[in-house]
């Protein structure tokens, strides 16, 4: 059985003890050193300095505290020993830089030692501080309530954020931060143990302080406002009585002393009118406070200074304590002597204002009716250009001035203002104009038509201005539909000519053959087979009649002339802009100074047609479109080529397809196209000398280059 031996310790093992011993007794005595610096401090801003101060002293090189600002969303250093300004702008970020590691340890609230983010020299010890307590504030332990903000944080159930960092049952606002502490190969585990220990020290000193601050600087702004109250109450002239359970006047204004309180060497019948007074006021306060809640009733006093006698309307209102039982009344006495001599002449001159008040509101509920089924934006301002009615749609465009209004709004109103103003300051009665705004829940640009007129007052003055807003979208939707039937149509129509010449043609030569056939067979027949030679040759004329009528029937009857391929294409934009812009198209144009083409200004216009079409067609979720036009010159100074680039950033093309594209009837967009769009091109394109090529990828875009000759 092994038993406890005694055995002398050596002189260098103990001399080791004691040094240990002395080790610890210094390290508790700086503790307590440090503990008692930061609980000396007053205020919460000399918690900061004394915490940095302590953590150096512990050996560390150098140390940082940075405070959250919950209004601008940042986290930014607000005290530091031994850093540089510079080194301090380093850690300056945002409170939303979820990649940023020192907002993800104020987030976890994690104490954590992260690589030097600065230098990437020696390591950072990053502690969040954060306003908490273990314990209930006074507040929620009085109010019963568990959602004390502090304690809340203490638990780790709120975020740091400002929406969460706001105490919902007295109001503070809490402090959030990080210290940020460098660390070195030397320092231990014990080490960030003392420094841990320290910044707990110190977040918990800070919150006592910080609580503390909020209730002194209530309390000073409590002060302040009973002071600004009793000042206000001083200063009506209505007399003002504060009474309480009992009834008995607590306070009381000059206004109120006036009928209630005896000055000193008065006479005697000044003296019977105050008592008179107060008798007459307990009374109707013990028949209102019966009530419950805020009452009123007629009172006559004694002016006891004139001796006269003066109606006042007491109106009473309950005052309550924390626990919610009733502590006194508040008693505000309006004179109404005058009021009751006018009420008679009110009382007779009611019956016709009642007679006024329903026709107004006939005609009130008429005009609202008409302004509701107008199916326009509608607004009525007065003679200063300010908006004093709208009817639900404008309402829509505009917005509220009770409500908050979108930047689309704003944009809005600022154009309308501009209008109604250069309307309403002008001298004619009626103004029509175009107003382009913006629709806030499509977010496109609508052309409306505005039309106003004035009303004017019996002085002549413009006294209110009526807009009417009338949409030209559906005018100008039914005009793109008519002019893209007619495109369409026009397309059909080449395209069916086109494909009558090439059949005639094909048709013709083979029909040639035949007839040149039958010519040699003339003289060589038996006379038997003269009257089938006859009928052969007749319905051979007459096929080759109707090949000839169809080769007629495509004829280019366009006109001529000299083109200027700039004004065709800004042309054919600006024709289109409404579908693009509706589409989310972006339109970038970079036009190149052009000679003139020899050509047809309309075959050129339906080239440009056809691939912006095509181009819209292939964004369908918006994209941008570009549009270049570039001259070519040639060495001899006559000869040239105008280039045009037209390419999106769309579906594209599948790669089986760009060789059959120009081809007839070969389409990418299935039933909605008929294939003969791009073939048409191609042809107005060849018959002006010119070439087109296509550059696609799936997914990327496509690119369609156009050259045309040019001869000076």
């Amino acid at each position: 059985m092994a038993t406890p031996q005694m055995r002398v310790q050596g002189p260098a093992k103990l001399e080791k003890l004691e040094a240990a011993e002395q080790g610890e007794r210094r390290y508790v005595a700086s503790r307590r050193h440090a503990a008692l610096r930061l609980l000396a401090a007053e205020r919460s801003e000399e918690i900061y300095p004394v915490l940095l101060e302590e953590i150096v002293a512990l050996g560390f090189p150098r140390a940082m505290l940075e405070v959250v600002d919950f209004d601008a969303g940042v986290l930014a250093p607000v005290a530091s020993i031994n850093c540089s300004k510079k080194y301090q702008q380093r850690f300056r970020t945002t409170l939303w830089a979820a990649e940023n590691p020192i907002v993800r340890v104020l987030h976890s609230g994690t104490p954590t030692v992260l690589p030097d983010l600065a230098t990437g020299r020696n390591p950072l010890y990053c502690h969040p501080i954060v306003f908490r307590s273990r314990n209930l504030c006074w507040e929620a332990e009085r109010e019963h309530r568990s959602d004390c903000l502090a304690l809340a944080n203490y638990r780790r159930e709120r975020k740091v954020q400002l929406q969460e960092q706001l105490c919902s049952i007295c109001e503070i606002r809490a402090y959030a931060g990080v210290v940020l502490v460098d660390l070195t190969r030397e320092h231990s585990e014990r080490d960030l143990a003392d420094v841990r220990s320290l910044i707990e020290i110190a977040n918990r000193y800070l919150s006592r302080i910080f609580r503390t601050e909020h209730h002194y600087n209530r309390m000073t702004d409590m002060e302040v406002t009973i002071r600004q109250m009793q000042t206000v109450m001083q200063s009506m002239a209505d007399p003002v009585i504060l009474t309480d359970a009992q009834h008995r006047v607590i306070t009381q204004n000059q206004a109120a002393e006036r009928f209630f309180k005896v000055p000193e060497n008065v006479s005697e019948g000044r003296i019977r009118a105050v008592e008179l007074n107060n008798l007459l006021f307990s009374a109707a306060l013990s028949s209102m406070s019966v009530s419950g809640g805020e009452a009123s009733r007629d009172l006559t006093l004694v002016d006891a200074i004139e001796g006269e006698e003066m109606l006042f309307e007491a109106v009473c209102a309950p005052t309550y304590g924390r626990e919610g039982l009733r502590t006194g009344l508040v008693t505000v006495m309006r004179d109404v002597t005058d009021l009751r001599r006018a009420d008679e002449e009110v009382r007779a001159n009611l019956a016709l204002l009642r007679q006024a008040e329903e026709l107004v509101r006939q005609d009130r509920d008429r005009l609202n009716l008409i302004v509701e089924n107008v199916g326009d934006p509608i607004v009525v301002s007065d003679g200063a250009a300010k908006i004093v009615l709208v009817d639900p749609l404008a309402q829509e465009l505009f917005g509220s001035e009770n409500a908050d209004r979108s930047p689309i709004q704003l944009r809005n109103q600022a154009k309308l203002d501009a209008y109604v103003t250069g309307f309403t300051f002008s001298f004619s009665d009626r103004e029509g104009g175009p107003l382009r705004l913006v629709h806030p829940g499509s977010r496109i640009e609508i052309e409306y038509d505005a039309r106003s007129g004035k009303i004017y007052d019996e002085r002549g003055q413009v006294a209110f201005t009526v807009t009417v807003l009338r949409d030209l979208t559906a005018v100008r939707k039914v005009e793109q539909l008519k002019l893209e039937h007619r495109m369409l149509e026009i397309e059909k129509f080449a395209a069916t000519g086109r494909l009558a010449g090439t059949i005639a043609h094909e048709v013709n030569n083979p029909m040639e053959a035949i007839k040149n056939a039958i010519y040699l067979l003339a003289g060589k027949l038996r006379p038997e087979a003269t009257p089938v030679y006859d009928i052969l040759k007749s319905e051979t004329e007459r096929v080759a009649r109707i090949v000839r009528q169809m080769l007629g029937l495509y004829r280019n009857t366009d006109q001529i002339g000299s083109v200027d391929v700039n004004n065709v294409m800004e042309d054919t934009l600006l024709l289109f802009s409404r579908q693009l812009e509706r589409g989310g198209i972006r339109v970038e144009t970079r036009l190149d100074k052009l000679p003139a083409l020899v050509g047809s200004a309309d075959q050129l216009r339906q080239v440009l047609s056809n691939l912006v079409v095509n181009a819209k067609d292939g964004m369908p979720q918006g994209g941008q479109l570009v549009v270049r036009t570039r001259h070519l010159p040639a060495l001899d100074g006559i000869h040239g080529w105008v280039r045009i680039v037209v390419a999106d950033d769309g579906s594209g093309i599948p790669e089986s397809m760009l060789h059959s594209i120009f081809e007839p009837f070969v389409t990418t967009k299935g039933e909605k196209g008929t294939g003969l769009g791009l073939w048409i091109v191609k042809g107005i394109i060849e018959n002006h000398a010119g070439k087109i090529r296509v550059r696609s990828k799936p997914g990327r875009g496509t690119v369609f280059k156009i050259d045309l000759p040019v001869v000076r």
